[in-house]
């Protein structure tokens, strides 16, 4: 009756061989001081993955009985034992039970599955084995183990290990998908299907294996950011359909669950996120050990959902519509949703299951279903509102067809709106979604750009009135003239106007406050730039109509608005709140938030890291830019393009700027001349005409987006050599900052102060000043200023204490410097063979002994050391161990 493998389900799959878990067990196995061990975990974690391997690692494959327990067998004594006692006619006996186990073998492994439904009697006889060290016991359950349990006594009292099989994080997803796919996924990618699986390997698995079947999970067409990397897979879609994999690998996690608990969850994903008494109410006590398994996760206010969002979505189509419309009946009867707005699913659970719902209540479920990104909710609710006369129906109809692709035929019906619609607030309504499709799809750089000719098409249709209110339609005739961008006063007077008028509708208003923020912005004048992106995204994020429309939008600007004054750490603060959304929001997103990261990382020069997000998040926007940041991010990425050899052939900046604009004017022209100073380092791209950036740079238009006159400076001196000639680049970006607020230009106007030219105390308090402010740039730049001016004046003593501070600056901010500075610690470098001695000598070895251990002469220790002396400007062996490492 010996069965090696019985009962450990699922398909054999990998175990990393660094998996703590499995180290853990395989101690207990060969010979640690437990008797064995229990492995506990959610259906799907890779328990049984984890017994088989380590089994066959402690080579005691071949010594393995297997007892099987079931939900049946719970209350029969000796049930789950009874294959393996065949030759017992007494099972009344524990004596009796216990030496006929004893006989099988010689010290077992006894491999017993879904011990949470062991029978006592059972529990009983395997727990006096153990404790006899007559066998080693290795128990797999779901959940946790009750209290009166045996199995757990034994575990409690440290006899038998506990390991623990908790869902995957991101990390541990990525090894997974990298391992099935063989080639590196997205950072945006991996954390959508960490999201959508909850985490659960057996789910991950189907999900590749289904997404790659359906072509949904792909090398990015456009290959990889950058030459010379592999070509990483990403999502076209946030998961794939339910299909007969995943189907049966949902049945297969609730195998081993209770009726009650399969109910649970069929409740969770049918009615979404539910409150823990209405739960109980209808299908019993057991939110508790589903929370215990990783299948149902807490969301605040006593309230639980599904843990993984496309368990919930496959588990929807397993559920038969008579089965459905019984728990409908009983939730219903229970209290529904109990006064407490109805979740979108809810909504539609009604409707499958015919109960009548008012169209106001179906209306603002597809609203926050498209809010959420949750389409095929949204999608499934618009069949409700066929054939509506409510305008609202019509616009909310209108945008699920934006959204699935049904580009032109939204189009025409919302033209047909604005044109028609008698209510002036649902006139406006159809022009702000035909702006922001026109944004989304990349056919005008900016919502604002993007109100003209949306009003251009609805005059086309219905005639040439375009049911604006006067001062709206004033401003969008304006924002349609040739040279308004030479008129940006007027343009902030009347949007502030509209912005403040209460009669303004607040898709409107959120719009026209982005428009603010941007001309703010750029203009330097960084607080009230802030506080207009602020209250646009306010609003995006507190209605859901406005969510689905100009979230991703608003989010944009306010983080930008942050970066670009130096509040680096509330955009950080912005952008982590993104880390809570749903996956299927996640994933519309994902490539616009790596982006912002990425550029809010590098404003302080950035890390590995930073580059690997970037490059990522510019995959990402390839295949989907609902903000237009692409541009932006590939600019960011152009200077470690340009480092490669050989150069990339497609960063010649004239090919983009003859490209349609993207993004508001300032930005667009930022990123062209982000372009233009890497291509103009390359030796390949060197010309004698006057280069792009230089031309953006000198054009007298410029003086009202001093921002980007400051970047486009202080990138320029940042990738020079900083012993480079001198042509007024710092002087310039020291007068450009002198008349913007915010930390970023405060501090550059600190640190790059002409008076500080020849004053090295002055020089140097400036940059303590940045350090303990968290300015990290303007306080490397600092210190390399001082390098500078020591090393023209032959200081090398005190230019070697300014590099040993700069050295502590970057090894405590982990960053990487630009050239200007990278340059500036050059000067200090220590060769290999200086900093082995270096390491032996600060350790306390005399010059003897670091002679010896290197196997060169003593005379060679000491003119080695006598260079370092120099070179960082010490005079004491004993200053050796204080330098940075």
């Amino acid at each position: 009756m010996r069965q090696a493998t019985t009962g450990l389900r699922g398909p054999r799959s990998a175990v990393p061989a660094d998996s703590p878990e499995l180290k853990s067990l395989l101690d207990v196995l060969r010979g640690g001081r437990e008797a064995g061990a229990v492995v506990l975990g959610g259906p799907g974690t890779g328990k049984s993955s984890l017994v088989r391997a380590a089994l066959d690692l402690a080579e005691l494959s071949d010594r393995v009985l297997t007892v099987q327990c079931s939900q049946s067998l719970r209350e029969v004594p000796y049930g789950a034992l009874v294959p393996l006692l065949t030759g017992l006619d007494d099972l009344d006996s524990p004596v009796a039970v216990l030496r006929a186990l004893q006989l099988l073998d010689t010290s077992p492994v006894i491999v017993v599955v879904d011990v949470q439904y062991l029978d006592a009697a059972s529990a009983f006889v395997l727990a006096q084995l153990v404790q006899n060290r007559a066998a080693t016991l290795v128990a797999i359950g779901t959940g946790s183990l009750g209290r009166e349990s045996g199995i757990a006594a034994l575990a409690d009292t440290g006899l038998l290990a506990t390991v623990r099989m908790e869902p995957a994080c991101p990390e541990r997803v990525r090894r997974q998908c990298e391992r099935a796919v063989g080639a590196p996924l997205t950072e945006g990618t991996v954390r959508t299907i960490h999201g959508m699986t909850g985490g659960n390997p057996r789910l991950t698995a189907a999900f590749l294996e289904s997404a790659r079947e359906q072509g949904v999970l792909v090398p990015a067409p456009d290959g990889p950011a950058m030459p010379g990397h592999p070509t990483p897979w990403i999502l076209l879609r946030a998961a794939p359909e339910p299909d007969v994999r995943l189907v049966d690998t949902v049945e297969s996690m609730h195998a081993s669950l209770l009726p009650g608990e399969r109910e649970t969850l069929e409740l969770l994903a049918l009615a979404g996120p539910m409150p823990r008494a209405r739960l109980r109410a209808v299908a019993g006590d057991h939110v508790p050990d589903l929370l215990e398994a990783g299948l149902v996760r807490g969301t605040g206010a006593d309230r639980v959902e599904l843990s993984a969002a496309l368990h919930a979505e496959v588990l929807r189509t397993c559920v038969p519509p008579g089965r459905s419309a019984d728990l409908y009946a009983r939730w219903e009867s229970a209290g529904g949703d109990d006064g407490q707005p109805p979740t979108a699913r809810s909504v539609l659970w009604a409707l499958e299951c015919g109960r009548e719902v008012p169209e106001e209540a179906v209306v603002g479920a597809g609203y926050r279903a498209l809010g959420a990104k949750d389409w095929p909710t949204a999608r499934a609710l618009a069949p409700a509102l066929a054939g509506s006369r409510d305008p609202r129906a019509a616009l909310l109809v209108a945008e699920l067809m934006l959204v699935s692709g049904r580009t032109w035929t939204a189009r025409a019906e919302l033209e047909e709106l604005a044109a028609r619609a008698p209510d002036p607030a649902y006139r406006i309504e159809a022009y702000s979604l035909l702006a922001m499709d026109r944004v989304r799809t990349g056919q005008a750089p900016h919502a604002w750009a993007a109100l003209p000719p949306a009003v251009a098409g609805v005059r086309a249709r219905g005639g040439a009135d375009p049911g604006l209110p006067a001062p709206l339609a004033g401003l969008v005739e304006l924002l349609g003239e040739e040279d308004v961008d030479d008129r940006r006063e007027e343009l902030l007077e009347r949007a502030r106007a509209l912005v403040e008028d209460p009669a303004t509708e607040d898709g409107t208003r959120a719009i026209l406050l982005v428009l603010e923020s941007d001309l703010l912005g750029l203009a330097g004048r960084s607080a009230e730039a802030i506080e207009a992106a602020r209250r646009a995204y306010g609003l995006a994020t507190s209605t859901p109509a406005f969510s689905a429309r100009f979230g991703n939008y608003a989010l944009v600007h306010l983080v930008l608005s942050h970066t670009t004054a130096g509040h680096l750490e509330e955009a950080r603060r912005v952008l982590d709140e993104q880390e809570r959304l749903a996956p299927r929001h996640w994933y519309q997103r994902s490539g616009t938030v790596l982006a912002l990261r990425a550029l809010v990382d590098s404003s302080h020069g950035g890390s590995t890291s930073t580059v690997a997000r970037l490059r990522d998040a510019v995959v990402e926007l390839r295949h989907h830019d609902p903000a237009q940041l692409l541009l932006l991010a590939e600019a960011a990425l152009a200077p470690h393009r340009a480092a490669l050899s050989p150069v990339p052939q497609d960063l010649r900046v004239e090919e983009r700027a003859r490209r349609a604009q993207q993004g508001s004017r300032g930005r667009w022209l930022l990123a062209l001349a982000l372009f233009s100073l890497a291509q103009d380092r390359t030796r390949e791209y060197a010309d004698d005409h006057q280069p792009l950036w230089r031309r953006i740079l000198d054009d007298p238009r410029l003086e009202q987006d001093p921002v980007v006159r400051r970047e486009i400076l202080y990138t320029l001196l940042l990738l020079r050599a900083p012993q480079a000639e001198d042509d007024g680049v710092m002087a310039r970006l020291h007068r450009t900052c002198a008349g913007m607020d915010g930390p970023r230009s405060e501090a550059l106007v600190r640190v790059l102060d002409p008076a500080l030219a020849e004053d090295p105390r002055g020089l140097a308090a400036a940059a303590e000043e940045m350090a303990v402010a968290g300015e990290v740039l303007p306080a490397a730049v600092a210190w390399s200023r001082l390098v500078l001016l020591h090393h023209a004046g032959g200081d090398l003593r005190r230019r070697g204490e300014a590099l040993r501070h700069l050295k502590r600056l970057q090894v405590r901010s982990g960053l990487w410097f630009p050239p200007y500075v990278a340059g500036a610690l050059a000067l200090g470098e220590l060769t290999a063979r200086e900093q082995e001695i270096v390491d032996l000598a600060a350790a306390g070895l005399s010059n003897a002994e670091v002679a010896e251990r290197l196997f060169v002469s003593q005379r060679t220790v000491e003119g080695h050391l006598y260079r370092v002396f120099t070179k960082l400007g010490i005079s004491d062996r004993s200053e050796l161990r204080d330098l940075p490492a």
